[in-house]
């Protein structure tokens, strides 16, 4: 057998074959068995049909590798070789605000079309007042990963409160800044009776600022208080053009897409002892924030519209 590795390798050089298998084939010949094709195994294939696998994972693309291995009666490492020929990677998808209904969908192309196409152009959008609310904690503090030595171990973090202390920020901003804002004492919700009061407050606002003597558009969300009867008695009287807003859909909403996130960024890491702390913080927020901060936000709208049109209701 070696002087048969020895002649093989001269022949073949490089390419020659182990003289394990010189030995085995040796022992095959010596029971009559010349052939030189692998024998079929036992256990599970190492191989799969691509179309199978593909097709497995089209119906259900959130199986896991042994699921699918199960599925197929193949091995664990066989699957991984199948979806990395068919390039395939496993992500996690992003969070979205609310499973849409196909009802939802088409409320949300409706609305964007009518706003593209009763508002040609962004002159307009300079005129634009937006607002809502959102929670602003006395904690900011978050577990982030640590650089620390190989031999040693990060250092603790407190697990956050259950029920976080918290108040509630409402703002209304336009092209230029925060027109109004305030924080809600303690104990106080928005209703209908106080966001009309707000509003009001907004209206006299609005008569010192650069919008003064322009048309007003008006763009908040669907929440309850925002569409109470009184609610919309009030926008009436003040003649302003309120923009319609689908249910569910923060990313067409700019305090939630823009606003909000950067203010969020900026508080990461806070503590406050009190709500003037929480003031002091936000007023010092609002003013860093450049020109070009509160334009660029409100300008988005019109191609976050069109990317709804375009996607079939799909969130931005």
């Amino acid at each position: 057998m070696r002087e048969s590795e020895r002649q093989l390798a001269s022949v073949y050089h490089n390419n020659s074959v182990h003289y394990s298998t010189i030995k085995f084939w040796y022992h095959k010949f010596q029971v009559g068995n010349y052939s030189l094709k692998d024998e079929p195994r036992s256990g599970r294939p190492m191989e799969t049909n691509l179309t199978t696998l593909a097709e497995l994972i089209e119906d259900d693309p959130f199986q896991s590798t042994r699921e699918i291995a199960k599925t197929l009666g193949i091995t664990h490492a066989t699957v991984e070789n199948g979806l990395a020929a068919l390039g395939k990677v496993k992500k996690l998808g992003r969070f979205i605000p609310h499973n849409l209904t196909k009802f939802d969908y088409d409320r949300r192309v409706d609305a964007c079309t009518l706003l593209l196409t009763l508002h040609n152009g962004t002159r307009w959008l300079d005129h634009l007042v937006t607002g809502d609310e959102k929670w602003v904690l006395y904690s900011n503090h978050h577990r982030r990963a640590q650089w620390v030595d190989a031999s040693e171990p990060a250092a603790d973090v407190p697990k956050p409160e259950l029920h976080m202390k918290k108040v509630l920020l409402s703002i209304w901003w336009t092209v230029h800044g925060p027109l109004h804002w305030d924080l809600l004492p303690s104990g106080v919700t928005i209703t209908a009776d106080v966001y009309s009061k707000q509003l009001k407050i907004l209206q006299q606002k609005l008569t010192l600022s650069p919008l003064h003597r322009h048309r007003v558009y008006f763009l908040h969300d669907n929440a309850r208080p925002h569409v109470a009867r009184k609610v919309k008695s009030d926008l009436s009287r003040f003649g302003w053009t309120v923009l319609p807003h689908p249910p569910y859909s923060p990313d067409l909403a700019p305090s939630d897409y823009w606003l909000f996130a950067d203010m969020q960024r900026h508080l990461e890491g806070n503590d406050f002892k009190n709500v003037d702390e929480i003031k002091t913080e936000l007023k010092r927020y609002f003013d860093s924030r450049p020109a070009g901060f509160w334009k660029d936000g409100i300008h988005k709208l019109p191609e976050r519209w069109q990317h709804v049109v375009d996607h079939d209701g799909a969130y931005c």
